[in-house]
């Protein structure tokens, strides 16, 4: 399902994941890390939980 989605949140996922080598959780110094790398990283997120939300809606029909 990532394939069709936009680069911008390719490289959230991607740099979520590759952070968790580091930081096996999501505090302070993740979300730092992440907003080194990627800027407001938040839009990406919230993007991303509204694809999962009507990805899960469309499951329930």
């Amino acid at each position: 399902e990532l394939l069709v989605l936009d680069q911008e949140i390719w490289d959230y996922v991607i740099v979520h994941e590759l952070l968790h080598f580091f930081v096996p959780n999501h505090g302070k110094l993740w979300k730092s890390l992440m907003r080194l790398h990627l800027g407001e990283y938040e839009v990406c997120e919230a993007a991303l939980k509204d694809i999962a939300h009507a990805n899960a809606l469309q499951r329930t029909r």
